[in-house]
């Protein structure tokens, strides 16, 4: 670990640099709570000359955070930050909304305005004051919780966080210094920083590891956060090398993705990883689709592993931290729980609802489709009529208006071209087609009154087909907005 007990300025100005790769010249956002570690973040932004705008979030918690929010202001401006900017959020509310704990809502609702703050100010990055300490019981909360290496990696001095901003990365300048350090700094400089009660209740998973388990561990060995830290830094190395491969086994076996929503595999590509790299893969996926999950330990990547590995075909695993994998056929969605699964090789409109095409002209199925008819002539047809599977050509005279379109029903039939009599399930014929259960339900049927005309993207009806003695042409088609 560096040794920050020569020059602390010049060893910070060093870690800006090289670590968190940032100009001395241009602007930061550092978030300041007032306590210990952030006053010494941003006493040392402005020893260094960095422009810094000072935030201080309010997280709606305690009566006394509008009084500390002066406190922060003040010091701001006797200091020389470049600014001051406040915000707030009901923390306690959103926990309750997004089903997730308080620390999790604290910390999203935190990052967004310290990022949203940033992009307005035209800031080169967001600085947080976690410390050494901060980065011993970041790893112990991921190893208590069953983390790979990913977790045990802790925090990283610069990181992008794609889901507040893909641009303005997180810098951790004080990721180096022990909190005994930044006391020490605090009393040499006559910093007087605020004390935060919360950080002594117990009921908060990262104060229990702090106040309990860590003194519990120094026990055994009084280097142990030493250790720690240096792990830590050591799994860090192993996963730059190891992380590339990841990441192509992951192209190669995600069929297509829509960032925050869901991620589509190949069921027999993920198969086919080895047990070892299909685990990393899902833990990478997982990291893809919400980059602040913590919830999700080893033991439910393994289960889920062995039920792709046994060639699971159809159902749903919980992963925890509201994901679940679902199987279905030939391929497995990663996706939230109440995530509506569209696959964008099919064609999909909302589910449980309908909509009419009253006449010649288009209407929207929803956002992602539109439906188009137009009238023309047998002569007119294209040479080209047969290649899109999205467009068809019916016999206009045997065809009324209104036409609707909904999704699936249970018990659906109709006669697809070629058969002279009788009827098929849908149902059957969506299975034949490969086309998985989840999707089924927002399938667009085509229908004339009570009868299916039309299956864009597999099949019209027997009964509306072109004959030699079709006169004029209905044309359908299918398009994405």
């Amino acid at each position: 670990m560096t040794c920050y007990n020569g020059n602390v300025l010049e060893e910070f100005k060093n870690t800006l640099l090289t670590n968190c790769r940032v100009s001395l010249s241009k602007p930061v956002v550092a978030g300041v709570s007032g306590g210990a570690d952030s006053l010494t973040l941003l006493h040392l932004l402005l020893r260094s000359k960095v422009p810094t705008w000072v935030v201080y979030f309010d997280h709606q918690l305690r009566p006394e955070s509008k009084d500390e929010a002066l406190f922060v202001q003040q010091l701001a401006r006797a200091w020389g930050a470049e600014g001051f900017i406040t915000g707030r959020e009901d923390v306690h509310r959103l926990a309750e909304q997004g089903r997730c704990s308080l620390e999790a809502a604290a910390r999203q609702a935190r990052y967004q305005f310290l990022f949203k703050t940033a992009n307005e100010v035209n800031a080169q990055a967001v600085a947080v004051g976690h410390t050494a300490d901060d980065q011993v019981e970041t790893v112990l909360m991921h190893l208590v919780r069953g983390s790979g290496l990913d977790g045990l990696r802790g925090m990283d001095y610069c990181t992008t966080l794609d889901e507040f901003s893909p641009t303005i990365p997180l810098i951790r300048p004080l990721l180096g210094f022990w909190r005994n350090d930044i006391e020490q700094y605090c009393r040499q400089n006559s910093i007087q920083p605020l004390v935060d009660e919360t950080n002594r209740s117990l009921e908060f998973t990262r104060n229990r590891i702090r106040h309990d388990l860590i003194p519990h561990l120094q026990h055994y060995n009084p280097q142990i956060k030493n250790r720690i830290w240096t792990m830590s830094q050591v799994v860090k190395d192993h996963l730059l090398l190891l992380k590339p491969m990841v990441k192509r086994s992951l192209q190669e076996v995600c069929m297509d993705r829509r960032a925050g929503e869901w991620l589509i595999f190949s069921a027999s590509r993920l198969k086919d990883l080895s047990k070892e790299m299909l685990n990393l893969v899902l833990r990478e996926a997982i990291r893809e689709l919400k980059p602040a999950s913590e919830e999700v330990d080893w033991q439910s990547l393994n289960r889920a592993a062995g039920e792709i590995r046994s060639g699971r075909r159809t159902g749903t695993i919980q992963l925890g931290d509201e994901l679940e994998l679902l199987f279905s056929q030939d391929w497995i969605y990663l996706k939230y729980e109440w995530t509506a699964m569209v696959d964008p090789r099919f064609p999909s409109i909302p589910l449980n609802e309908e909509f009419t095409l009253a006449g010649i002209g288009e209407i929207r199925l929803g956002k992602d489709w539109f439906l188009q008819a137009e009238l023309i002539r047998i002569e007119e047809i294209p040479p080209t009529w047969k290649d899109d599977p999205l467009e068809a050509w019916l016999d206009a005279q045997k065809i009324q208006f209104p036409l609707s379109v909904r999704g699936w029903r249970r018990g659906d039939r109709f006669r697809p071209l070629g058969m002279n009599k009788g009827s098929v399930k849908i149902a059957d014929f969506f299975a034949e087609k490969k086309i998985p259960r989840s999707l089924r339900s927002q399938y667009p049927l085509v229908l004339c009154g009570e009868e299916v005309i039309w299956l864009p993207g597999l099949q019209i009806a027997d009964p509306v087909r072109l004959t030699p003695h079709s006169q004029a042409v209905l044309h359908l088609k299918l398009g994405r907005i």
